[in-house]
């Protein structure tokens, strides 16, 4: 039934699988979604099992996806969860192709000296973030996910890491008051 409706094993060309997605990490996905993960030298081959939800393989995807990114594999199982979600900013979408260097740039405003504003940004929007050749990965509730990468566009559109940090804030008092005005 269920590869019914993904048509099939689904495979993930993948650099290090076998250094990336331990047993641990094949048996939870296992476990807890129902998805056969075959892991090969440079893929990984998911397959819905019998029993398995219709959203299971993206949710395993996202997890092998996660950590092909760069997320430590705690980050990466925090997709097992139905509250969290995987969103990839393509860098390379902002960056025009006679200006390589460009890229260097928008990375390191996004993840600051030190990694301070990639710390400011995981803080306040409570997700976490990978930053990988052109792509930057976000793990955490939608609405987080969708603040973050808003955030990050505005870094690279050229707005000031102050104007970012004060419009989250504000974000998440909006969001704040709207759970509280939610639970009335």
């Amino acid at each position: 039934m269920a590869n019914y409706y993904f048509g099939g094993p689904l495979e993930i060309p993948l650099d290090k699988a076998r250094v990336l997605v331990t047993d641990e990490v094949k048996g939870l996905i296992e476990r807890n979604l129902k998805v056969q993960v075959e892991v090969k030298d440079d893929s990984v081959v998911l397959t819905p099992m019998q029993d398995a939800n219709p959203d299971s393989v993206i949710r395993a995807r996202q997890i092998v996806q996660s950590l092909a990114l760069g997320f430590s594999r705690e980050d990466a199982l925090e997709l097992l969860s139905d509250e969290k979600y995987l969103d990839v900013v393509d860098l390379s979408d902002y960056i025009s192709k006679d200006k390589e260097n460009h890229l260097s740039r928008i990375k390191a405003i996004i993840i600051g000296e030190g990694g301070k504003v990639k710390r400011n940004l995981e803080e306040l929007t409570e997700t976490k973030i990978a930053v990988k050749d052109k792509t930057v990965g976000i793990i955490g509730n939608y609405d987080n996910v969708r603040a973050v990468r808003d955030a990050i566009i505005m870094l690279i559109n050229g707005r000031q890491h102050s104007t970012v940090y004060r419009w989250l804030q504000r974000w998440r008092r909006e969001l704040s008051l709207r759970r509280i005005g939610s639970n009335f």
